[in-house]
């Protein structure tokens, strides 16, 4: 009976952690995007 209530709680902390990974990479692929366009504006600016 016990095991019966704790298996909604384990598939919403497996659901939470799934989502958390899911901004981290999220805010990982941004900061990539960013420093990349931050380097292609940069690019000019250092021929010359």
């Amino acid at each position: 009976m016990n095991q019966i209530r704790r298996r909604p709680r384990a598939i919403a902390i497996a659901r939470t952690d799934e989502s958390r990974q899911q901004k981290a990479v999220l805010t990982r692929l941004a900061l990539i995007a960013f420093f990349a366009v931050a380097a292609l504006a940069a690019l000019p600016a250092l021929w010359f």
